[in-house]
């Protein structure tokens, strides 16, 4: 018996568990981000026209069919008498040249919410 109380010292004693109490945290993050876009822009607008002939005119005849090279007489000499005539070569009639900037602004907001 006594050898006994010398070994009971040395044999392993039963486990006891301990509670384990929880430990929570909670947060909260906010992120705001901005940014900014600038864009530049020319816009150039070229109007291109063919030739283009008109003749106006009164008291006058012409000397055959409506042309660049067509003469023309006054038909009556006694009385008053117009005659006009406009000659435009094809190419470019008209040219527009646009710019501009444009700005935006744009925000985004977040929050995020964590828990463990």
């Amino acid at each position: 018996m006594k050898w006994l109380l010398l070994i009971l010292p040395l044999l392993p004693a039963a486990a006891m568990a301990q509670a384990v109490t929880p430990n929570f945290t909670t947060g909260t993050v906010n992120s705001t981000t901005t940014s900014t876009q600038t864009v530049a822009e020319t816009i150039n607008i070229k109007t291109y026209g063919g030739t283009q002939f008109s003749v106006t005119g009164s008291n006058v005849t012409p000397s055959g069919n409506l042309a660049a090279t067509t003469t023309y007489t006054v038909t009556d000499a006694t009385k008053g008498f117009s005659y006009s005539a406009v000659t435009l070569p094809a190419g470019i009639i008209e040219t527009q040249d646009i710019t501009r900037t444009i700005s935006t602004t744009s925000t985004t907001q977040s929050l995020s919410v964590f828990s463990q």
